[in-house]
C-alpha cells in the first residue's frame, strides 16, 4: 500500500444512509469502513469519514489475504 493511494472520503447525510453508504465504499476498495461518525447538534444530518486504498479494488477481494499484513498505525483492516 502506498501513501499515494490513500484517500479520505467524506459522506454527509442521514446517520442510516451514509452508514450505508460507507459499507458500500468498504466493499469496492480495502477500506476502514465507517468511522469517525460526528454529529452537529442541532443538525439532522451527520459527517461519517472512510479511509480507502483506491490500490485495491473489488476484483482483489477489496480486503487483506490472511498472509498479508498492514503497516503499523494503519487503520485499514
Amino acid at each position: 500500500m502506498s501513501d499515494e493511494s490513500m484517500i479520505t472520503i467524506e459522506i454527509r447525510g442521514p446517520e442510516k444512509a451514509a452508514l450505508e453508504a460507507s459499507r458500500r465504499i468498504s466493499d469496492l476498495f480495502l477500506s476502514s469502513g465507517p468511522c469517525r461518525l460526528r454529529r452537529t447538534p442541532g443538525e439532522d444530518e451527520v459527517q461519517v469519514l472512510v479511509y480507502a486504498d483506491i490500490d485495491r479494488g473489488a476484483n482483489e477481494g477489496g480486503y487483506l489475504d490472511p498472509d498479508e499484513t498492514m503497516p503499523t498505525g494503519s487503520f485499514l483492516r
